[in-house]
């Protein structure tokens, strides 16, 4: 039978009326508008009222509608539609009406009102119903907060939110009213009537989901800003009989929820190639069909989403699940000051299939990115070694022999000695030296150092010009030969000084390098404030003492396993 397709130019206030009851189906991402959409949704109003000099008594004279795009439907006899494409429109729309009838009040409510909830019957027992369903999750607070009348001046900043989709909403609500507040209130009177009669949206409605999938599909290759897992959520859930897909949609969104959008977005990456075991093509969308070719929508839920989604969980927020296990928390937390998260697969992988050694493993992962990070190896070395190591996982390879892929090379272990004793400061970027320095202060400090400082710097304690007749200048009359070396470098948990950085030695270390209260936040800087002075002699000595710690911890002298402190 042929699919019937309708598309037709719809004003806003037919799009908001008893011929729909929309909602938003399982398979769609959350709602993600920023102020910024928001804003700019807004924006394009006002222009709009502005350019065409649009007031209350002058709306029926406009010929020219403002365009909103199109929604995609799955629409068959009756109101009730299923928005396929079109959520974010659709939902900030209804958080602009609801913010403006209860800002406008009672001359303007009523009418506003009939846009956001379609009346029932007192005498047939019919219950009101609002024109626009969020999904499961976040319906009760998008009723509660924004489409019962009254609702939004009710917010504020604390309202309590459980879903990045909620903050959103709540945001958004916010950010609308704050708008109206700045604006001549006769133009906030003009809106209502301009959204409802002049602004039109293309509504493209099939009453099969297939179809309209496919126009979804065709809108999204175009432009449409969705996530990864947007895309293959409605495959995965579509796969699944439809009995339980309310249920594996239900897990789904736990993982969601408990990751946030971005990191959600993230795991597919990183399930891809531990799936694949091997670098992805540009095209996402074919590698994942290649995968759900093989591997059912409720296998994929079960046994890659949940158990992956919660490793990655505990691998990004370690502090929150190994405060028990200072050691682990040492290491990953290491490991997430990687400049790159490649690393993540082969830890998410270990951690799934082995309940053993998971320090000792990771401990030689950390070794292996830093190590790389320093030499600055390349994305595709990156993803063609860490291939290697998940294949080799996957054969039952020891991962903690000699000749295992986790294992560095004996060449880049004698280039990272060479860089190590060069001008670190200078060869380096900033991140690697960063998360080298930091590196060293864990070796130095027996517990567990906690290095969630909003600013971390990376200073010289000879300073990169000395001022002439300085007494670091009597020390060291040729300071290019040593001032960016390893051992000329602290850390400290403030902005750079440019005056402070070029004071002598006793001064620095006394007003620059420690609190008022005598102390550092890194071992490797309380180690410089112990010194008496700064010569070459004590300065070469602290280099050759750092490099030998790392030489330890990284087993830079020899072909053999790694061996931990």
């Amino acid at each position: 039978m042929k699919t019937t397709l309708f598309a037709q130019e719809t004003p806003l206030h037919k799009v908001f009326s008893d011929d729909y009851l929309f909602t938003i189906p399982s398979v769609q991402r959350p709602y993600s508008w920023t102020t910024n959409e928001a804003g700019e949704l807004l924006d394009d109003l006002l222009d709009f009222i502005e350019h065409y000099g649009i007031t209350e008594k002058n709306i029926g004279d406009v010929e020219e509608p403002y365009f909103l795009g199109s929604i995609v439907l799955v629409k068959k006899d009756g109101p009730h539609a299923e928005v396929l494409d079109g959520q974010q429109r659709l939902t900030t729309l209804t958080i602009l009406l609801a913010v403006l009838r209860d800002y406008l009040g009672d001359d303007y409510a009523a009418e506003i009102d009939d846009m956001i909830v379609q009346r029932g019957s007192k005498i047939r027992n019919i219950a009101d119903t609002y024109r626009l369903c969020l999904r499961n999750r976040d319906s009760d607070f998008f009723k509660v907060s924004i489409q019962e009348r009254g609702a939004t001046q009710k917010l504020n900043a604390d309202t309590p939110v459980k879903t990045d989709s909620q903050k959103a909403i709540r945001d958004n609500a916010l950010y609308f009213l704050e708008r109206l507040n700045e604006l001549d209130p006769q133009t906030v009177k003009t809106l209502p009537g301009v959204i409802a009669t002049l602004c039109y949206i293309v509504v493209v409605s099939t009453p099969n989901f297939d179809s309209a999938f496919r126009i979804f599909t065709v809108l999204n290759d175009r432009g449409l800003d969705l996530m990864t897992s947007d895309i293959f959520k409605a495959q995965v859930i579509g796969d699944i009989p439809k009995h339980e897909q309310d249920h594996y949609t239900s897990k789904w969104e736990d993982v969601e929820v408990s990751l946030g959008r971005d990191r959600f977005n993230k795991l597919f990456d990183h399930m891809r190639m531990i799936i694949q075991k091997r670098k992805g093509s540009a095209n996402y969308k074919d590698e994942y069909n290649e995968i759900f070719s093989t591997i059912s929508g409720s296998r994929f839920i079960d046994e890659y989403l949940i158990p992956y989604g919660e490793i990655y969980l505990k691998l990004v927020n370690y502090n929150s699940f190994f405060s028990q296990q200072p050691q682990l928390i040492k290491i990953l937390s290491l490991l997430n000051r990687i400049d790159n998260n490649d690393w993540i697969p082969p830890a998410m992988y270990y951690m799934r299939h082995h309940n053993q050694k998971v320090e000792d493993f990771l401990y030689r992962l950390e070794v292996l990115a830093g190590t790389s990070m320093i030499l600055r190896k390349n994305f595709n070395w990156r993803m063609s070694r860490y291939s290697q190591i998940l294949r080799e996982m996957d054969k039952g390879v020891d991962m903690f022999s000699d000749e295992s892929a986790l294992e560095v090379t004996e060449e880049d272990k004698q280039e990272v000695i060479r860089m190590l004793n060069g001008d670190v400061y200078t060869d380096l970027k900033d991140t690697a030296k960063r998360y080298l320095l930091l590196r060293l202060d864990s070796l130095l400090t027996a517990g567990q150092p906690y290095y969630d400082y909003s600013v971390i710097t990376v200073e010289h304690v000879l300073p990169q010009t000395p001022k002439p007749n300085s007494d670091w200048l009597q020390h060291f009359p040729n300071p290019s030969e040593y001032v960016h070396k390893l051992g000329n470098l602290v850390l400290l948990t403030r902005a750079k000084n440019a005056q402070a950085k070029n004071y002598d030695f006793q001064k620095k270390k006394a007003s620059y390098f420690q609190t008022s209260n005598g102390i550092s936040s890194f071992a490797l800087t309380t180690q410089v404030i112990q010194e008496k002075e700064w010569t070459p002699d004590v300065l070469k000595k602290r280099q050759k003492k750092l490099i030998d710690l790392l030489k330890n911890a990284w087993n830079l002298h020899a072909k053999s396993t790694t061996t931990r402190p």
